[in-house]
């Protein structure tokens, strides 16, 4: 059997959180009978683009992981186990990467970015990574351009389907058709950018425990 960070389009072995769930993940997701005792999951994503958004986003938002030293964030990311493996594991496959390297946006952005979240997925999948290099590419596109997620559209929808009434209002006041569109294409407008920009629940800062190796899940 294929391991978790495979089967569920992972490349992070991230855990369930809002952050996932932004980036298409299964609001619920998947415990994880690993043998560590830790009550660990996995969050579940439709394509390997959307789970490796979420992998890449993670990364450069975290207070856990933004902007720190390579050796410093990864550490974190392990739980502290078997630092030193991990650091080499990814230095044998990053060019350039050094324990000091900043995992800042800049890095993020360029090639050594991709080259390190790949490694990183091969490290957590116990195997290459089947994610093809264009899911990669586009991964980092879309964190980086600002491409709305599915979960945005659909708010974005319910948004404008909610100002309907107030056009009719509008309308039937005596106010001319035009006028009271306009009117409610700039409520619809400012809502929309009332959710993009107000604070969202924050994602759990909880540091990453060394996930996955083939895991199974719980019986239902």
């Amino acid at each position: 059997m294929e391991s978790a960070s495979i089967r569920y389009k992972n490349p992070g072995a991230m855990w369930g959180s809002a952050l996932a769930i932004k980036w298409g993940a299964a609001k619920k997701a998947v415990t994880l009978n690993d043998g560590k005792g830790q009550g660990n999951n996995i969050a579940v994503f439709p394509t390997f683009v959307q789970g490796i958004c979420a992998q890449l986003d993670l990364w450069r938002t975290s207070k856990n992981y933004r902007n720190k030293r390579f050796a410093d964030a990864i550490a974190i990311w392990s739980g502290h186990n078997s630092v030193q493996s991990y650091i080499n594991f990814c230095k044998a496959r990053v060019p350039g990467l050094t324990e000091s390297t900043i995992m800042d946006d800049a890095f993020w952005k360029s090639s050594k970015g991709i080259a390190f979240l790949k490694a990183q997925a091969w490290h957590e999948a116990g195997k290459q990574y089947p994610a093809p290099d264009a899911d990669w590419i586009e991964a980092q596109k879309r964190v980086f351009s600002g491409v709305p997620t599915a979960n945005t559209v659909k708010k974005a929808a319910v948004s404008a389907a909610s100002i309907a009434p107030t056009v009719a209002a509008a309308h039937q006041s005596g106010i001319s058709l035009p006028v009271a569109l306009a009117i409610g294409a700039c409520i619809a407008l400012v809502g929309f950018l009332v959710w993009k920009f107000k604070p969202h629940e924050a994602v759990p800062e909880t540091p990453h425990p060394d996930l996955v190796t083939p895991a199974v899940e719980q019986p239902k």
